[in-house]
């Protein structure tokens, strides 16, 4: 049975990810890593920075985002109940309202499923992330699918998918580990993760014994109802 861990190597050029690395180092945006509890150093060690919601990080934040589309054209083509399962497409054509099945997604363009992944879903808020060598690591087993304590829209609800960017190579520790999967995926720079993000693919992110650690992290969650459905009518 597959895994639904998808690993893609060379997604982000190396003088991307060493632009983004120095970037972050130079930054003053830089905060501590939180947990859905907030800051616990226990659980999680790392320095962040949110750069979604940073316009210094706008131009950064093209770049990831096509290449995570990319990424994902690729994961709905392999496992197309993602698209084609708890939501029922449709598509107009000259023959009126026709529904898109599993079957129909291996024959559609990357353009077209570029749009119906953006009609059905959103990207989270992107951070990066650094753990230091010998001292950072998401240390806590966890999912990302839960209530959150302090989100009154409850964003992490709509979480479907986790992925991230490994900046840089760590040869010896750093890896994120899936527990159940017992699958750990090694940080070299530029590959990019996706996993599903429930309580299925519970991970935790090892301290890097060999080099500090960055990543681009963030989600794949499902539009808002009234997005994907309009507005109740009164």
């Amino acid at each position: 049975m597959t895994h639904f861990i998808e690993v893609a190597e060379g997604v982000l050029s190396p003088e991307f990810c060493q632009h983004c690395i120095q970037k972050f180092n130079h930054s003053d945006h830089q905060r501590p890593g939180v947990t859905g509890q907030g800051v616990d150093v226990i659980k999680k060690n790392s320095t962040d920075i949110t750069i979604s919601s940073d316009q210094d990080w706008s131009e950064e934040m093209g770049v990831i985002q096509n290449a995570v589309l990319s990424g994902l054209v690729a994961y709905v083509r392999k496992y197309p109940f993602l698209l084609a399962g708890a939501v029922a497409l449709q598509v107009q054509t000259e023959d009126g309202v026709e529904q898109i099945s599993y079957v129909d997604i291996p024959g559609l363009s990357d353009e077209s499923l570029v749009a119906l992944i953006k009609a059905v879903y959103r990207l989270g808020s992107v951070n990066i992330q650094k753990y230091k060598q010998n001292e950072g690591g998401y240390f806590y087993y966890h999912s990302e699918v839960y209530p959150h304590p302090r989100d009154p829209a409850n964003d992490a609800l709509h979480r479907t998918l986790l992925w991230m960017f490994y900046l840089n190579d760590v040869a010896e520790g750093g890896e994120t580990e899936f527990y159940f999967q017992n699958i750990k995926t090694q940080p070299k720079q530029g590959t990019l993760v996706i996993a599903p993000a429930g309580f299925t693919h519970t991970h935790r992110g090892n301290m890097p014994i060999s080099d500090d650690k960055y990543i681009f992290t963030s989600w794949l969650l499902f539009n808002k109802s009234e997005q994907l459905y309009g507005s109740a009518s009164g």
